[in-house]
């Protein structure tokens, strides 16, 4: 799987999904998990859908809010 969404692209799909700003320093920061974002688990279900939708990511990958952007970021780029 690869999406080989940018820190810029990723964060302004969970930005506009969660309706939470999040910038692209925020997605890359492996200190910050999606908690300290102010990202709750609906809104991951809604960041799911649209990558499991327009970027063809499998249905069992898992989000939840204690990982961090970066997590996803590295996954989604092929490096997880």
């Amino acid at each position: 799987m690869e999406a080989n969404l940018s820190p810029v692209d990723l964060a302004a799909l969970i930005s506009r999904c969660t309706g939470v700003v999040v910038t692209a320093g925020q997605v890359t920061d492996p200190r910050l998990t999606f908690d300290d974002l102010g990202v709750d688990s609906l809104g991951l279900m809604g960041v799911l859908g649209e990558l499991r939708r327009d970027h063809g990511i499998p249905p069992d990958v898992d989000l939840r809010p204690d990982r961090s952007p970066r997590e996803l970021l590295s996954l989604l780029s092929g490096r997880a």
